[in-house]
């Protein structure tokens, strides 16, 4: 008894040897490769902090910078970047006050310049829609120095007997037939402009052309229902703050990685363009049933613009082209084509202000579509010049 008792005890200790040194190694290994992951993780990191400081020249001279940038901390705390569903155009912003940055029935505030003149019911407001992505959001600069602000101080200038009234409706990620869903179902609810004005470019070529893998326009929703409740569990939690299993992520990710088959990049530019003159014959449809003007802007990108570029802005545009690819440079010329230099587009409708930023000496970039205030005011100023020359 005593004999088979000690045989066991020894197979029995040697296997627990063998197991507990197996587990140490595979302890030990995790633990180095959770160090190497987390290093590269960090230089990964370092390598975007360093493109996105390259811009904070854009702010220089700005009284306002640093309550700005602890107002839009405050607001990226407060919201964790989680949006609000929003039926049909599927999302919008939280609401959110501080001394620079306002968000208000899910959308940016535009700051109204003061009237001192009483205008007259036959002479009342002219009501202004904004539409476009986040670069219409302006999350960049302060309410008073987003596009749709700096053009209603403009317009306030250039047009001292009359009253406007701007709504800004840009959302983060929004693309152009997303915007025409949020206009007709703003025209069903009741609600009625003069004018409406659609901002776009970027998301169109970011999220449509450049990715190899053209992003899901419900992105926020997956984070919504199945990432948020994901982590709620202890497991996930553990998933998530492992430097190994988010590298591994990442790097089976296509999601943000950039198609370089330029054969590829031109079918989809050619789809995109044919989807942009769609939306904005739809648009017209509309404001010719509903009675208002609509104009369409192409926007300036660093991927894109002729700016003289400041040096920050040059280094930047060096490492986003190198990643990102040419989808961008082709959608462009793939628009201007077909839109812009077509001469059965509607005239005086649809403009190209890619070179709306040419005169800006300064840096106008923030990143590598989102504009600072100097850029913000240099397109209100494009967008005003070519509505005088629509006949506005």
């Amino acid at each position: 008894m005593s004999k088979a008792f000690d045989t066991i005890r020894r197979a029995y200790t040697g296997l627990s040897l063998i197991i507990l040194n197996t587990a140490l190694f595979l302890v030990l290994t995790v633990v180095l490769l959770e160090l190497v992951s987390g290093w590269l993780l960090k230089r990964q990191a370092s390598a975007q902090n360093t493109a996105v400081s390259l811009t904070e020249s854009a702010y220089e001279g700005m009284a306002w910078k640093d309550q700005f940038f602890k107002d839009v901390a405050a607001y990226q705390a407060a919201t964790g970047g989680a949006q609000v569903y929003e039926p049909y155009s599927l999302w919008k912003n939280p609401d959110y006050a501080t001394q620079t940055f306002t968000v208000e029935q899910g959308y940016r505030k535009t700051v109204q310049p003061a009237y001192n003149q009483d205008f007259s019911q036959a002479d009342s407001a002219i009501t202004v829609w904004m539409f476009g992505g986040s670069t219409m959001f302006c999350a960049d600069t302060p309410d008073d120095w987003t596009i749709s602000s700096r053009l209603a101080a403009k317009l306030k200038e250039a047009y001292p007997n009359k009253k406007f009234v701007i709504q800004n409706y840009g959302l983060p990620g929004f693309v152009n037939d997303q915007e025409a869903v949020l206009l007709s179902k703003l025209l069903m609810q009741g609600k009625r402009p003069d004018v409406v004005i659609f901002y776009d470019g970027f998301n169109e070529g970011h999220l449509k052309v450049a990715m190899a893998k053209p992003m899901a326009h419900g992105f926020y929703n997956l984070y919504d229902q199945i990432y948020r409740s994901i982590k709620e569990r202890l497991w996930a939690n553990l998933v998530w703050k492992s430097s190994l299993l988010t590298l591994v992520m990442r790097s089976r990710n296509a999601d943000m990685q950039f198609e370089k088959d330029e054969t590829v990049l031109k079918a989809r530019a050619e789809a995109v363009s044919t989807s942009y003159a769609h939306t904005l014959a739809f648009v017209q449809n509309l404001a010719k049933n509903y009675n208002f003007k609509a104009y369409f802007f192409w926007q300036p990108s660093l991927l894109t613009t002729q700016k003289t570029l400041t040096e920050k802005e040059a280094a930047l545009q060096k490492m986003m082209l190198e990643q990102n690819g040419k989808g961008y440079g082709i959608l462009l010329e793939t628009v201007r084509s077909k839109m812009f230099n077509n001469p059965q587009t509607l005239v005086n409708t649809a403009f190209d202000i890619n070179n709306a930023l040419d005169s800006v000496k300064e840096t106008a970039f923030v990143d590598y579509a989102h504009l600072g205030p100097r850029g913000n005011d240099a397109i209100a100023g494009a967008m005003l010049q070519r509505l005088k020359i629509s006949g506005f």
